[in-house]
């Protein structure tokens, strides 16, 4: 009988001892099937090539996406070293948006080398200047319809957050016109870097002519651009950070012009991580330099 009765409470606890640890082991980090689980694995991976495309991608995708840029905000995009090391970011990615200009940049065969058979590569094809308020509402749409074909589930949010951001884009494109209207930048004469003039004509700037960068403009291409710039009587010659400012220095110094460099992208500046930032840091250094 006693023989029996230990064996039974040996039973016992060994039955409570595996329900305990089949219990702890359910209830240790993040349970397979949670509502946080299933959050976090269903977010759509989004690898961009510009910091322009990266802020749209965060604002409208907020918590469903999970974003990674290739190009420093304040490197030239257009002459980026990408390499091989660069695309293995795409390598559990889902979308991968690229400019349309940057095609040579991210071929197919370099985009192959990470490996991803489920990737798909958008191109956005959107004409003008990224800070131009119409541009970038187009930009906000056209990425928007992306993210709802790649998460069907949740196209209301995705429409819903692009409609508030487009909305922000228009009031900061009315305030920073206002301010500019103000000062009299219509009867400022300019000087402008190529990847500046759709900025500096929508805010409103009497645009001369506009100007490369050092090594692609011609010792006689100079010299015409300095006489038109004294014939035109013009007040200022505006560069841009992401190509460099030492054209448009010398420019100005040959013209006694006051010189302003400009960003063409988020985060190109210090604090200026959104589109917004950007714009109101450039309309900020365009009011300062006029005020001078």
């Amino acid at each position: 009988m006693g023989t029996r009765l230990v064996r039974c409470w040996w039973l016992v606890a060994l039955i409570v001892l595996i329900s305990l640890t089949a219990g702890c082991g359910q209830t240790t980090g993040v349970q397979q099937g949670s509502p946080e689980g299933a959050e976090e694995t269903a977010r759509v991976k989004v690898v961009t090539t510009t910091t322009l495309i990266a802020h749209i991608v965060e604002e409208v995708g907020k918590d469903r996406v999970e974003v990674l840029n290739i190009i420093p905000p304040a490197s030239c995009p257009g002459h980026f070293d990408v390499k091989p090391a660069d695309m293995m970011v795409l390598a559990e990615a889902k979308l991968f948006f690229v400019h349309n200009w940057q095609g040579e940049m991210f071929s197919d065969d370099l985009i192959r080398s990470a490996g991803n058979d489920q990737l798909e590569k958008v191109v956005l094809a959107i004409q003008g200047n990224w800070l131009v308020p119409e541009v970038q509402s187009e930009a906000i749409t056209k990425i928007a319809a992306e993210l709802a074909l790649a998460d069907p589930d949740h196209t209301d949010f995705y429409e819903q957050n692009a409609a508030a951001l487009k909305e922000k884009v228009t009031v900061t494109g009315q305030q920073m016109r206002e301010r500019l209207s103000a000062v009299g930048a219509g009867e400022v004469k300019v000087l402008v870097s190529e990847m500046q003039t759709g900025f500096i004509k929508w805010a409103g700037f009497d645009v001369v002519a506009p100007f490369g960068r050092p090594e692609d403009t011609s010792p006689k291409e100079m010299e015409q651009l300095i006489a038109l710039g004294r014939e035109s009587g013009v007040a200022l010659v505006v560069d841009n950070l992401q190509s460099g400012h030492e054209g448009g220095k010398s420019i100005a110094r040959e013209l006694g012009a006051k010189h302003l460099t400009l960003s063409n992208f988020p985060g190109g500046f210090d604090g200026t991580e959104s589109w917004t930032l950007t714009v109101q840091r450039n309309v900020d250094l365009l009011l300062d330099v006029l005020e001078q």
